[in-house]
């Protein structure tokens, strides 16, 4: 006779509702076209006009299919290498302050960035706070060596011309920085507030 699964047994499907639903709705986007792009990415005219629900939805769209299974075979990776990170009720906190705040500093920082689309601000933030409290093991410790130095490279050097043809378009290397800066700053809160910023975790 099997005993029933107590409520703090292990879910590993439920490690995916969020990666789904993340890759879902970049792919549903990325499907209707150049209208919804336009309309939802970061642009820094319409912003100045009052468009401020662009913040929000420049990280859901891309600009083409590459652009968008690029930034969802991240999500899944990120989802393989810190599940812990997606089974938490606060990961709908940290996805809008990586959104929100890459967006602002975009704007703050970034003056020169007209226009911007896609998820791989707020998906370097994801890998910084999903990695760093697995730092202690060696495969997390290295994943985030390399999250840390490519996002550097691309920073101080310049991204590579083959990976913008293949996505079409520039690579905004700031919005990297910004998310990785959101997510210390997420951190930094929760090692001075565990209680507070943890809470429903």
């Amino acid at each position: 006779m099997r005993r029933a699964a107590g409520p703090s047994a292990p879910r590993p499907l439920a490690v995916w509702v969020w990666p789904l639903a993340l890759c879902g709705l970049m792919a549903l986007l990325a499907a209707a076209g150049d209208a919804p792009r336009l309309a939802l990415r970061y642009d820094r005219a319409a912003l100045a006009d009052g468009q401020w629900w662009r913040l929000l939805t420049a990280h859901a769209v891309h600009l083409g299919w590459a652009h968008a299974l690029l930034n969802m075979a991240g999500v899944g990776l990120c989802a393989v290498l810190a599940p812990a990170l997606f089974r938490t009720r606060s990961l709908a906190v940290l996805l809008l302050l990586l959104a929100l705040g890459v967006s602002g500093l975009l704007w703050l920082g970034s003056p020169q960035v007209s226009n911007y689309a896609g998820f791989s601000g707020v998906l370097y933030g994801l890998f910084v706070a999903g990695l760093w409290p697995q730092r202690r093991d060696p495969l997390a410790l290295l994943a985030l060596a390399v999250v840390a130095g490519w996002m550097l490279w691309q920073w101080l050097g310049r991204p590579l011309a083959a990976e913008e043809q293949m996505i079409g378009g520039h690579i905004v290397s700031a919005a990297h920085v910004y998310g990785v800066a959101v997510a210390a700053a997420w951190l930094a809160a929760r090692a001075v507030w565990p209680h507070r910023v943890s809470a429903g975790s």
